[in-house]
Parts: structure tokens; C-alpha cells; sequence
């Protein structure tokens, strides 16, 4: 089989004084039949080599990483991720990025600093030939997922890896090698060592696995990976307190992430789940700000609405966030769902002011007409004169609403 490959990667092969090879995922999606953008392509020249021999031409090459000799060359539209032939030296432990790094001219030492033998299949451009030193083309016909050289060797010192296993094996529905499978959980305790960010994409990209390759991966291909970390105890490398955790609403809801947090809620049932999902989302997995903050709002809407929050109270929390809670509420009570929903739709009707920003003032306001007043007070101030707009008792009018604070602030 030749890989069908672009014009330009093809030229780009010609003029190089040293070959190139693909290497990764665009070589092993090829031979499953799956398209893929994505192109990794590596070398023994340097990433100062191949800048000076790309000088004046038709491609650019930026360098991302000096220390691990990685680049990226663009043309046109085009874009190949390069790195240079090296071998990798850890520290114990499961660190994902290594002390040091040795550059070499021989893809055969190159080869052993990989994962799994799928993802180890060069293919040389210029010859138009795979090179596969760990028969990763005869496993990828029988889909399964084993390491490189021996399972100890390649997990002892990245706990990455771990994680990418499972993540392969539910994007690309193979079946992990029992010595490989085994030896993951022997060193299960090296993910401690990676970032909460990465941990966190790896476990969004395992339980939204089924849209990477939907013509290939099965939908529910996540569970067999949920039941794993559930099996081997993974959870509380992860930060999380529970050794298992009950699976359920993540196979009825579209949105996987937001229903794992409801299973792991539930299963753990602490005490707050705002401070607990805070405490997760940005200690444990590095989740930014905003978008912790998002998923807190929507998890205490859909908790909220459960435990039948009065509608004002309620809207004036979670309005925004209202159509994806009620994608979660509706799995678990079809009359609570319906109950809020109508509410929803009468403030939209009926044009309610129901956030503080749609208020004809703002702390601005404030800060102008009272300029005594501490901001640390404007919120307080801003929600009470919403909640009489809401009741109808103030006209949702500057002036109107200017001259009520006055009245506020004896109270406030």
C-alpha cells in the first residue's frame, strides 16, 4: 500500500538533504481507512537544519520546542508537525516530559521513545515504504493496542501514556493487549504526574470518544474505559475520593462531561457541590476559570431544580445556563423539566427582566450618583432592584432606578 499524500509533502521530501518520514496517527488512521488532517513527520535533521535548507522557499518552519527539536512547517494550508530523531531520558516517576534529550541520526533509537506499536509505523515519502519495527501494520489489522518493546518499559516513566491508551481504545474500538493492559495499572499511580489540564482532556476526549472516527468508534465505547477506572481503582489517582463511581447518567445524557459530573455528585454526595465541584474542576483538573465556573452553574441548576428551587429564585441564578440544564433535567424528571420549562418560556414571552445586566443600570451608575458607596455593596444593590423590576414594583427606567437606590442603601 503507498499513503496517498499531498503535492507539497511530497516536494517537500525532495529537496531536503535527509529523508523524512510520516510517523503517528496519520499513518495508522491511513491504514484503518480513516481520513485524517493532522500530519507528524520526523527526521534526523536538526530544527536549525531544516530552517536553513527551507530559507526562501515556499515553506516556513517555526520552531515550538528547541529542547525536544520540534517544529511546525507551513505551506499554504498546509501544516506538518516535524521533529528530529531523539532519545528521551526521565527522571523516576511518571513525569510526561523528560530531563534530557539526545538527538540522533537512527530511527530505530527514535522508534523506542514511542507508545504503541499502531503509532510507531514510519512511512518513508521518498520511497514510498512503511517501516515498522514493531509489527504495528499486522495489529493494526487485528485492532489491538500494544506498547512498543515491553509494557513496563514504556509506562514506567510517562503516565501520559496511560491515559492515551485508553483514550485509543475507545476512539479507535481495539482491544487492549492483556500484558499491556496490566502493566498501565502497575504504574496507574505515574498519572499523578501529569498536569490537571492534560488529565482532564484526556478524560473529555475518552467520554466523547464516539465523535473523533463515528464511522468507526461505537458510541458507548467510553463505558469499557469508565468500567476500568472502576475496576482498577484509577479515580483516586486522579484526586477524586471514590474508588468507583456509579454509571448512570452518563449514558442517557448527550453531553457526557456534564453527566459523569452528576455520576461522580451523586456518588460521592458531598456536603456542597459547588465548593466540591470547584475544588475538582480547578485543583484536580486544571479546568480555567470560566469554564469551571459555567459548569458549576449548570450542575447546581439541574441539583436545584431537584430539590424544586422557588422559579424566581431560580431564574435569577440560572436563566443563562437554562436550555443545557434542561438537556440533563429531562433524563431524570420529565415533570420538573417541563415544570421550569414553561416558567422559562413565559419570561422570554412576556419580555421579564430577569438578569442584573439587562437592568437600565449598572455599578457605573452607582459609582457616578453615589460615590460614597463601596463596590464590594454594588451587586447587592443591582439584585434588589432586579427582584422589584421582576415584581413589578420599579419600571425598569435609569432615572426610576437611580433615584431607588437611594432608598436601598438604608437598607443595604
Amino acid at each position: 500500500m503507498i499513503l496517498k499524500i499531498s503535492h507539497n509533502l511530497s516536494k517537500l521530501s525532495s529537496i531536503l538533504s535527509k529523508p523524512i518520514y510520516i510517523v503517528g496517527g496519520f499513518v495508522r488512521n491511513s491504514l484503518l481507512g480513516i481520513s485524517v488532517e493532522d500530519v507528524d513527520i520526523c527526521g534526523e535533521l536538526t530544527i536549525e537544519e531544516l530552517s536553513d535548507q527551507l530559507k526562501d522557499s515556499k515553506y516556513s518552519v517555526k520552531i515550538k520546542n528547541k529542547f525536544v527539536g520540534t517544529a511546525l512547517i507551513e505551506c499554504g494550508e498546509e501544516k506538518y508537525e516535524y521533529s528530529t530523531f531523539r532519545v528521551e531520558y526521565y527522571k523516576e516517576g511518571g513525569a510526561h516530559l523528560p530531563e534530557k534529550v539526545k538527538f540522533v541520526s537512527d530511527i530505530k533509537e527514535d522508534a523506542k521513545r514511542r507508545d504503541f506499536t499502531c503509532n510507531c509505523i514510519y512511512y518513508d515519502i521518498k520511497n514510498d515504504k512503511f517501516i515498522d519495527f514493531y509489527n504495528g501494520i499486522q495489529d493494526i489489522k487485528n485492532k489491538v493496542l500494544k506498547t512498543i518493546e515491553t509494557p513496563d518499559y514504556v509506562f514506567a516513566h510517562d503516565g501520559l501514556r496511560i491515559l492515551r491508551m485508553f483514550r485509543f481504545q475507545c476512539e479507535l474500538n481495539f482491544k487492549i493487549d492483556k500484558q499491556t493492559f496490566y502493566s498501565a495499572i502497575k504504574y496507574s499511580k505515574n498519572v499523578r504526574d501529569i498536569s490537571g489540564e492534560r488529565v482532564i482532556h484526556e478524560i473529555t476526549c475518552i467520554l466523547h470518544s464516539g465523535r473523533r472516527y463515528p464511522n468507526y468508534s461505537k458510541a458507548n465505547a467510553y463505558l469499557r474505559a469508565l468500567k476500568q477506572f472502576n475496576k482498577f481503582n484509577l479515580w483516586t489517582v486522579f484526586g477524586i475520593d471514590t474508588p468507583k463511581i456509579k454509571l448512570k447518567m452518563v449514558k442517557r445524557v448527550e453531553h457526557k462531561s456534564q453527566g459523569f459530573l452528576i455520576d461522580l455528585i451523586d456518588t460521592v454526595k458531598p456536603i456542597s457541590i459547588s465548593y466540591y465541584l470547584n475544588l475538582i474542576l480547578t485543583n484536580s483538573f486544571g479546568l480555567n476559570k470560566k469554564m469551571a465556573t459555567q459548569y458549576i452553574n449548570i450542575l447546581s441548576g439541574y441539583y436545584d431544580a431537584l430539590n424544586r428551587l422557588q422559579n424566581k429564585e431560580y431564574f435569577f441564578k440560572y436563566f443563562d445556563n437554562f436550555p443545557l440544564i434542561y438537556k440533563l433535567l429531562v433524563h431524570k424528571s420529565k415533570y420538573l423539566a417541563n415544570k421550569y420549562n414553561f416558567f422559562y418560556k413565559y419570561i422570554i414571552s412576556h419580555k421579564l427582566i430577569i438578569t442584573i445586566k439587562d437592568l437600565k443600570v449598572d455599578g457605573d451608575d452607582i459609582k457616578k450618583y453615589y460615590p460614597t458607596v463601596k463596590p464590594y455593596r454594588y451587586t447587592a444593590i443591582l439584585e434588589s432592584l432586579l427582584s422589584d423590576v421582576f415584581d413589578g414594583k420599579l419600571i425598569n427606567e435609569k432615572k426610576i432606578l437611580v433615584k431607588a437606590i437611594e432608598q436601598k442603601l438604608k437598607y443595604l
